[in-house]
Formats: C-alpha cells, sequence, structure tokens
C-alpha cells in the first residue's frame, strides 16, 4: 500500500520538502504540492520587480520541481487532522499519510491607501503606480526590515527623479552591527532616500496625505494565513503553527511544519527569524524527518543558523554583515559593489539549491545552529548537516 505526502504551500520551504521527498526514490511514495500559485515567486526579488528593476519575480515550477511530484493548482480551506485528510477550496477532500504545513507568510494589515509588496499582487501594483509618477512626486516606504530598506534603495536608484522617504519607528534593521548600519544609512541618504527614523506612522486614516505622499509603500510587519488555527491545531500567539524540535506538531504524529507559518516553540529557537534563511532548512529536515520516520528510524531536531545577512541597496551596492549561527552580528562586514554582488549570488544560489535537491535527495545542506544550551524540549539528538562552503546563506524574507 502506498504513502501519500501532501505539502501545503509552494514557497521556499514547501518546493524543497517536496523535492527532497520525491528525489528519495521511496517505491509507493505520492508526493503531493498543493498551492494557488501558478508559478514560484521569488520573494526575495520582489523589491527589485517592484521597482521596476526585474521584469519578472517568479519561476514555472516545472524547473524547479522533481517531476514525480503531483502538483495541485489550489488552496486548502480546512486541515482534519482526525481523520486525516484536508479539504481544498473546490470542495475536494484529498487524504494524507504525512503533512507538511507551510503555506509561508500573509501580507499583514496596511492601512487605506498604501501598497504593500511582500507578495506578488502587491508588487505588480506597486510597479504600475511607480512607473506613472511624474518627476518630482514623493514616494513613501514604510518600515525599518529587510524589505523596507531594499525597496526604498531599489525605488531611489531606479527612479531618479522621485523623491523618496522611509520612515520608520526605530532604527533600520535593528539587528546590524552599529558600524554596518551607519553604512547602509549613508548608502541609502546616497540612493537619494530621506531616513525619517524615530517616528511610528500611524495604521489609520489617509496615511498618504499624513506623510505627503503620492505612493505608500507598506513595508512593516507580517501575518500568517488562520489554516492552522482554524483547523484546531495548536498556534502561538501569532497564529504560526506551533513545533517541537523535529519540526512535528505536538500531539500530532503525522504533521510537520515549516516555513515563516510555523514555529518551534522551545526557547533556544527564538533566534529562527521569518526568512527563507531558515525556511529552506526547515522544509529539508521535515521531509528528512518524514523519510526516517519511513524508515523506521528516529526523527532528528531541527539543526540550522546563519553565517550572513545581505541587503540589496540597488543593483550595484550593498551590505553583507556577517553573523554567528545565533543571527547576532560579528564585527566582519562588506559594503559596495562587492556586497551587491555577493547578495546576487545569494539569490541565484537560492534556485539553484531547490534545483539541486530535486536532482538528489539531501544534496542542499544549511550552517549549523548554535551549540551552547540545545534546546531543552525532549525530542532525539541532532544529526549536524555539513555547512555550505561558497557564501552566506539568504536571510531575506521568505
Amino acid at each position: 500500500m502506498g504513502t501519500t505526502a501532501v505539502i501545503l504551500g509552494g514557497g521556499y520551504a514547501g518546493v524543497m520538502a517536496a523535492n527532497r521527498l520525491a528525489a528519495s526514490g521511496r517505491p509507493g511514495l505520492d508526493v503531493v504540492l498543493v498551492t494557488p500559485e501558478p508559478r514560484f515567486v521569488e520573494r526575495i526579488r520582489l523589491h527589485e520587480y517592484a521597482a521596476g528593476a526585474r521584469a519578472d519575480a517568479t519561476a514555472d515550477f516545472g524547473s524547479l520541481l522533481h517531476p514525480g511530484v503531483r502538483r495541485i493548482p489550489d488552496r486548502v480551506v480546512q486541515i482534519r487532522a482526525n481523520e486525516r485528510t484536508v479539504q481544498l477550496a473546490d470542495g475536494t477532500e484529498l487524504g494524507y499519510d504525512y503533512l507538511v504545513y507551510a503555506v509561508g507568510s500573509a501580507a499583514g494589515t496596511a492601512p487605506d491607501g498604501a501598497v504593500r509588496i511582500e507578495h506578488l499582487e502587491g508588487a505588480a501594483a506597486a510597479r504600475s503606480d511607480l512607473a506613472v509618477l511624474p518627476a518630482g512626486a514623493r514616494v513613501a516606504v514604510v518600515g525599518g526590515g529587510l524589505t523596507a530598506v531594499e525597496t526604498a534603495a531599489e525605488t531611489a536608484r531606479s527612479f531618479g527623479s522621485l523623491r523618496v522617504s522611509l520612515h520608520s519607528a526605530g532604527p533600520v534593521v535593528p539587528g546590524l552591527g552599529t558600524q554596518t548600519r551607519r553604512s547602509v544609512e549613508k548608502s541609502l541618504r546616497r540612493a537619494g532616500v530621506e531616513l525619517c527614523s524615530g517616528t511610528p506612522v500611524p495604521a489609520g486614516g489617509d496615511v498618504r496625505a499624513g506623510l505627503g505622499a503620492d505612493v505608500v509603500l507598506w513595508c512593516a510587519g507580517f501575518g500568517v494565513p488562520d489554516l492552522a488555527a482554524a483547523s484546531g491545531l495548536p498556534v502561538n500567539d501569532d497564529g504560526r503553527l506551533s513545533l517541537d524540535p523535529t519540526l512535528r506538531v505536538r500531539g500530532q504524529d503525522r504533521i510537520y511544519g515549516a516555513g515563516d507559518a510555523a514555529v518551534i516553540d522551545d526557547p533556544f529557537y527564538a533566534y529562527l527569524r521569518m526568512c527563507c534563511a531558515a525556511a529552506m532548512p526547515m522544509g529539508a529536515e521535515a521531509a528528512g524527518n518524514i523519510l526516517r520516520a519511513l524508515d523506521g528510524k528516529a526523527e532528528v531536531r531541527h539543526d540550522s543558523g546563519f553565517r550572513g545577512l545581505c541587503i540589496s541597496l540597488g543593483r550595484s551596492d550593498g551590505a553583507v554583515q556577517f553573523l554567528s549561527a545565533d543571527d547576532s552580528p560579528t564585527r566582519f562586514h562588506l559594503h559596495g559593489r562587492t556586497a551587491a554582488v555577493q547578495k546576487e549570488i545569494i539569490c541565484r544560489m537560492t534556485l539553484r539549491w531547490i534545483r539541486g535537491e530535486a536532482t538528489r535527495s539531501g544534496a542542499h545542506t544549511w550552517p549549523t545552529g548554535p551549540q551552547a544550551g540545545k534546546a531543552t524540549t525532549a525530542a532525539p539528538a541532532p544529526t549536524t548537516p555539513p555547512a555550505p562552503t561558497a557564501a552566506p546563506a539568504p536571510t531575506t524574507r521568505s
């Protein structure tokens, strides 16, 4: 009798999980990827697409997925864990033996008149709005994280005639070291971005009038779909699916999670933020634990960490903050064209890593996590995958 593994979500975590399972060559293993997206969205490229610096920010699923993955173009509206079924939006019920919850992050709330760019539809709307602005028009970017900084820089570089400002409640990219942050701020100013830090922007009212802007690009925070909560699965206060260190849902021996929509509820793993550098290892590890379960082997704790944070500040400028495994900044950093090249390499390598996993299950490796004070929740001991030697792992939003 065959085994069906269903993966929910066609982002970085979901595609990586599907490829690791399908490429394993397990007899009788049916791998099903459920995603409403017609094409894979490179979310780490959306700021380029919105600013008109890139013609497309998608890739054909056929070029990324193992041929054994069966893709269903739909979305799941209910997970029935007791029955091991999911209900699709079209009413179809799909059974599973193992499930990977990798539905990603959703666009958070934004005030009327503001455009979010974290998803393809919003980025396309921003692209259209920016393209028709007259010289001297004002563009306000709201947020202090990577998405906001990269969007502000790319917009200012692409539209030199526009007046671009960046509004953040605190310092830009607060996880950076002091010297790296100063360099990023200098680059933003060189690009023509006016920095307006320390003043929160109200999420209500007429935000364009309040900021004196013709277009407002809202890059302040992410949300997650409510599918897990609506299905009665355990979630944290943010609605993210709650996992043990093996990436399995507590109390559910057949449901795993990965990516932005899931969180390991052990305090040790608090350093893992919402980004593709965390999502891809989680997707691969969740799939690996399913394969271990099929082989009758013990699951392993998730073990991934960071090595570098690459920031795009236009096509010819950037910054790289080298990191400790726990995401804390080291004193080493790169700036300028060299950093921009490094960022571009990482973006290209991301798709290569996904395709590599489609060719050979287990091909993708990643930096290990911090070693001191390993996770406290009881689970089998981890195996340590080898760290990549080429470049820092990508840490842009997933």
